[in-house]
């Protein structure tokens, strides 16, 4: 029996026929799915998981609970674009909190921290307090951010249009596309920014957009990921898990379902076009309309051999995937506040080189290059949880696949004993910093529990772990390759992808698929 997941007052149904199948239930399968739902479409979801939520799932290790992939949202507040949209979608209004003012502290070496602001004006003026003698390049760069984020629109806005639409759309905005998002962060940043110390500032939030140095990152995914924060950072009452508890119903009471252990393994042909999916255990499902939200380099693995052969797979195998992550969760009792805990997500950065790679090695090197800490309990004072005195840490450093790659083919419960070693000497490198940086909170630890790249494979499906989906390039934001619409009639691509990484982007890209889909969905996107 196929565990059927089902949330809230929907109603699961067992039927042969659907509108559309949507493969994977993260936050671009279930956006899609539910906007499906909404256009009058019955829709399967099918997850490889136990349950569903992809990125925004959340789990438990006793009375404390912890999100995976959520640190907070912007355009989330009532009346924003995503506020709006998820209302919409859902039916019924998720509960934001707006995080107090600090919303983000970046930490250099000798330097005070420095605080970003809520809002375009605060950022402004608190760069421009903190460097007054760069106030003219500040006034430049934001302009170019402003400038960048348009110009981003415009591109994903692209990945959902038909060949011929497209290719106008493309030209049309030629210009402004290679000029903010074919040059990458380091570019644009030498070229406003003459003091150093402040270009490392602006990219002291890069793990946002992938970690990666700031020759490789396209200056517009910068531009898009701190515009979006800038009208305001807000977290979901009862955390990530919110998302799912209100789009699944909208998915049920459409007649469609969410099937969680259900994992692809194939999709089906017919005369070119996609028709279906093969599950794992051999049972074969149709539908006019398959969109693939598992990546689009396992999309294409699985295809049949006879199709691989394409410029558009080839390009898509080309792409490596993004960094991956380490991330230790921590289980604190006491009290936190007077320890330095707050709603405010901590970049504690151990150099000014804004080339600063991955974390090579995370048992042998001590310190990661940059990590980031936060303290999910303080952004949702709701949670039971808090009430009962029990708060939540979470420290993420990115690095890379390699150290993991030897036990890639083991099974989570069943690591070998040197994995489970090098695992514990990454626990006690970031605890030390944990307590450095925090030396307050450390004694007040009770629980912990550390993730790795294996960990998000297992569960999330992604390649070597990668949080962030595909590399995060200019090549990549440029491929024609990664639209919503595929080669094969039928096969549709969603999530991260196609769009940029994150939550938010990931539904977008659910949505643009769902578009493409149903045009009379654009409407809800515009």
């Amino acid at each position: 029996m196929v565990p059927v997941a089902q949330l809230g007052d929907g109603v699961a149904t067992d039927r042969d026929a659907w509108d559309a199948i949507v493969v994977g239930s993260g936050m671009g399968g279930l956006a899609c799915a539910a906007a499906l739902a909404k256009g009058g479409r019955a829709v399967l979801v099918l997850e490889q998981h136990a349950v569903p939520g992809g990125l925004t799932q959340t789990f438990a290790r006793g009375p404390y609970r912890w999100d995976v992939g959520l640190h907070y949202l912007g355009a989330a507040a009532p009346g924003g674009e995503l506020h709006a949209l998820l209302l919409w979608l859902a039916g019924t209004a998720i509960t934001f909190t707006a995080l107090e003012d600090a919303r983000d502290i970046a930490h250099f070496p000798a330097a005070a921290p420095y605080v970003f602001a809520r809002s375009a004006a605060g950022l402004r003026s608190g760069l421009k307090q903190r460097f007054p003698g760069s106030a003219a390049d500040i006034d430049a760069f934001l302009l170019a951010l402003m400038e960048a984020h348009h110009a981003g629109k415009a591109l994903l806005t692209e990945r959902a249009l038909p060949g011929p639409l497209a290719g106008l759309h493309e030209l049309w905005h030629l210009h402004e596309r290679n000029k903010w998002w074919g040059r990458s962060s380091a570019q644009v940043l030498t070229e406003l920014i003459r003091d150093p110390k402040l270009r490392a500032v602006l990219l002291a939030q890069k793990s946002d957009y992938g970690g990666q140095p700031a020759s490789r990152v396209p200056f517009g995914l910068q531009a898009l990921v701190m515009r979006q924060h800038l009208n305001g950072a807000y977290y979901p009452v009862g955390g990530a898990g919110a998302f799912a508890r209100a789009l699944l119903p909208a998915i049920t009471q459409g007649g469609g379902q969410v099937r969680t252990g259900s994992a692809v393994s194939e999709f089906l042909l017919e005369d070119g076009a996609v028709t279906g999916v093969q599950l794992a255990d051999g049972q074969t499902l149709h539908a006019p309309a398959v969109v693939s939200t598992m990546g689009a380099s396992n999309t294409v693995r699985c295809l049949r051999v006879s199709v691989l052969d394409s410029g558009w797979v080839r390009e898509i195998l080309s792409f490596v995937p993004s960094a991956c992550h380490v991330a230790l969760y921590l289980g604190l009792e006491g009290d936190v506040r007077a320890g330095g805990a707050s709603a405010s997500n901590h970049w504690f950065h151990e150099s000014w080189d804004i080339e600063a790679d991955l974390w090579q090695d995370p048992a042998a090197d001590a310190i990661p290059p940059s990590l980031q800490i936060s303290f999910p309990s303080m952004k949702d004072p709701a949670q039971a949880q808090v009430a009962a005195g029990h708060h939540t840490a979470v420290l993420v450093a990115l690095t890379r696949w390699e150290p993991f790659a030897a036990w890639a083919d083991s099974l989570p419960q069943q690591r070998p004993v040197a994995y489970l070693q090098y695992k514990a000497a990454i626990e006690r490198n970031l605890m030390a910093q944990f307590a450095r940086h925090f030396p307050a909170l450390a004694p007040l630890v009770v629980a912990r529990h550390l993730s790795t790249p294996l960990t998000t494979a297992a569960y999330i499906g992604a390649p070597r772990g990668a949080i962030h989906g595909l590399e995060l390039s200019s090549r990549r934001f440029l491929s024609d390759s990664l639209r919503t619409r595929t080669p094969l009639p039928g096969l549709y691509l969603a999530g991260q992808d196609v769009t940029t990484p994150g939550i938010a982007g990931a539904m977008l890209g659910g949505m643009l698929a769902a578009a493409s889909i149903a045009p009379e969905l654009s409407l809800r996107i515009a």
